[in-house]
């Protein structure tokens, strides 16, 4: 149908979902901690390459753990992505700490690499760790930031909500990385209905992760606790969900590349920008999203609307965090590409389940709305 609703990024089922959750129900494992859970663990570390994984409730809660796992507390500095979502980056807040935010280079659309060498050059001693936001599953240049992490003594939280499935020269980020978070949203490439994971290559710092995530009970036979946790921890229902999900994980990822190259085939040659990696980067194609020509003056605001009256959902890139009320007295270095990006930019419907009649629908308007 004409009129059917275009979602941006909805959820898409494998297949195997009901019989997953068949098989909890069967074996009555609907308490918090189960084999699910330990599964969809080992699964993500599978898919990933990170030695250790802790499922979480949603990625803000991994982030907040990882905050956490580093020793980040009143008075300290964290450099962060400014091109993010709120939830990536509110962490550092409860920790009592103050985020410093990057500027995006405006090739990745990810942090300027430069400018947090700038910055920990110039004042090194408070910065606690950095936070780079990997935009919309293309890869931050991680060989570089990893390098900068380990000369000024800086750990790294990488934030990979977008980018479960992002590789640099061939290899998964888990094998180049420290740590990193991953969100499982009803949005994301794989889905638990909500969800996230803090993971690492450390054994303690899962450790100490898992304990912060259970209520910070130590391990005795009364509830004795001798730090403040958390309720973190992700259900073995929903884990069985992301069992389910990530089985199909290869080919949702060559779904969200056929959906980019169409969009790259037909709208390049009318002018669109898209989103471009370091080299050796491959994406993940989480989101497809393109930036019109700034001399056109186009109004984002007024293409959402004009999608949205034709029933195809769009929305305008991360408005960056600088720029949030919530935000606007925090320190900012740069600001000008980031908030560039955000008034040129727009998300175009990237779901997995994106038939090629859609697809073309939203190319078709998108045109239309440009004159051509």
């Amino acid at each position: 149908m004409i009129n059917e609703r275009i979602y941006l990024s909805p959820p898409y089922q494998s297949g195997h979902e009901l019989e997953a959750f068949r098989q909890v129900l069967d074996s009555n494992w609907l308490a918090p901690v189960g084999p699910g859970l330990e599964r969809f663990e080992a699964e993500i570390c599978k898919a990933t390459g990170f030695k250790y994984a802790v499922a979480t409730s949603s990625g803000t809660a991994a982030i907040h753990l990882g905050m956490k796992v580093l020793g980040v507390e009143s008075g300290d500095a964290v450099l962060a992505s400014t091109m993010t979502f709120v939830g990536g980056v509110s962490p550092i807040r409860y920790c009592g700490a103050m985020p410093v935010y990057i500027d995006s280079d405006y090739t990745t659309w990810n942090i300027n690499v430069d400018q947090v060498e700038q910055y920990l050059d110039l004042q090194p001693t408070n910065v606690k760790a950095i936070l780079p936001t990997h935009l919309y599953g293309m890869p931050a240049d991680v060989k570089r930031i990893e390098t900068l992490g380990k000369q000024y003594q800086v750990p790294i939280l990488h934030d990979l909500a977008e980018c479960l499935a992002g590789k640099v020269d061939g290899k998964t980020l888990g094998a180049l990385v420290e740590r990193g978070v991953y969100s499982f949203n009803g949005n994301k490439l794989i889905t638990t209905s909500g969800g996230g994971a803090f993971v690492t290559n450390h054994k303690e710092e899962a450790e100490q992760a898992l304990y912060l995530a259970t209520q910070a009970k130590s391990p005795v036979l009364e509830y004795h606790h001798e730090a403040i946790g958390y309720n973190y921890r992700m259900s073995n229902v929903l884990a069985a969900l992301g069992v389910a999900q990530i089985s199909t994980l290869a080919d949702r990822v060559a779904r969200k590349q056929r959906i980019f190259d169409t969009y790259q085939q037909a709208l390049a040659p009318l002018g669109f920008g898209f989103q471009e990696g370091q080299v050796g980067a491959e994406s993940d194609r989480w989101l497809t999203c393109v930036l019109f020509n700034p001399d056109l003056m186009i109004d984002i605001s007024v293409i959402v609307s004009q999608m949205n009256e034709w029933n195809i959902e769009v929305r305008p890139l991360w408005k960056p965090m600088h720029r949030q009320p919530v935000f606007e007295n925090e320190k900012v270095i740069g600001g000008a590409v980031s908030s560039a990006l955000y008034r040129c930019g727009l998300c175009l419907p990237s779901g997995c389940g994106l038939t090629d009649e859609q697809q073309a629908r939203v190319i078709h308007r998108l045109r239309a709305i440009l004159g051509l």
